[in-house]
């Protein structure tokens, strides 16, 4: 789950939408950036402060680079791994990033892409999310409610949650901590709970599991089957460590809420590939069998129309 697989020019979209609207991911991510670039965190962390669009444009082809879709197709097909990948619903060269994921997802069965849309304008939301799955042949959605500064539980879009309920897709919602402006609320359980009830049909994702929330969030898959979980950006290792908050994951995550527990990686941020994080999730205090059903089985429901269409 919730990967970035990208050439130059997605790179400089992704980035820039997030350095923009959230400058002090430039802070916190300087060291993964400066371990691909070649250089150290302080020297990542001044050249955006310096000229922040130079600097974004510097680092999109490094991540290119780095970050090689068909050198990710090798990878993912050494490992057995399929891999959702996100798109986006900013500029990126000729269309938008949600073009350019969907270019790169041809280039594999292994990618599964999921279309990215801004909440800000409701009704752009639903054509966007319209254009994705039915000219673009994406199979997911995505929203990221800091970027936008919008509370996702807002009435005004339920156009948007009935459409991926009408057309059985399933809906990734960055959830728990960011660093933005925004209010950490307009990611917390509590309000992907409202929508969720609302929608008692849509499969939700929270992305990132929802920490620091992680008790609520496993609170919340408890009282919705069909709201997931997923991990990415939190390395196994120091999930594993005592005192993460990642506790009550691994209790109720091998109990109650075992099957909807989902392995996610955002590899870039831990400046490694996702098969050295699978790789990772040996360390986590959780049985073989939940281990595997974490990494593997219990993403089928939301990745099988690919199956299907690949098939």
């Amino acid at each position: 789950m919730c990967d970035v697989v990208l050439r130059r020019d997605g790179w400089r979209a992704y980035l820039g939408a997030l350095l923009r609207a959230a400058p002090r991911y430039g802070v916190v991510f300087a060291p993964r950036f400066a371990a691909i670039a070649g250089r150290s965190a302080r020297e990542v962390v001044d050249a955006l402060r310096a000229d922040r669009d130079a600097a974004i444009d510097e680092l999109a082809v490094i991540a290119a680079a780095a970050y090689d879709p068909q050198e990710r197709v090798a990878e993912l097909e050494r490992g057995d791994i399929v891999q959702v990948i996100h798109g986006g619903p900013w500029s990126c060269g000729a269309g938008s990033m949600n073009d350019h994921v969907a270019e790169i997802a041809r280039l594999s069965d292994r990618f599964v892409p999921w279309a990215g849309v801004s909440l800000t304008d409701p009704h752009a939301a639903v054509a966007e999310a319209t254009r994705a799955l039915d000219v673009l042949g994406m199979t997911g959605l995505s929203v990221i409610p800091f970027l936008d500064g919008v509370d996702p539980s807002d009435p005004a879009l339920d156009g948007l949650w009935s459409l991926a309920v009408e057309r059985g897709v399933p809906v990734w919602v960055h959830s728990g901590q960011s660093f933005s402006s925004s209010p950490m609320s307009v990611s917390s359980p509590q309000v992907i709970d409202r929508i969720a009830t609302r929608h008692p049909d849509l499969r939700l994702v929270l992305g990132h599991g929802g920490w620091p929330w992680v008790l609520e969030a496993v609170a919340l898959l408890q009282r919705h089957p069909h709201v997931y979980l997923e991990f990415s950006s939190h390395h196994p290792r120091t999930m594993a460590a005592g005192g993460s908050g990642w506790e009550p994951l691994f209790f109720h995550g091998a109990r109650s809420v075992r099957d909807r527990v989902l392995f996610g990686s955002t590899s870039w941020t831990h400046a490694q590939g996702p098969a050295a994080v699978v790789e990772a999730t040996s360390h986590l205090p959780i049985p073989s069998d939940v281990r595997t059903a974490w990494l593997r089985g219990n993403a089928a429901p939301l990745v099988a129309r690919r199956q299907r269409a690949i098939a």
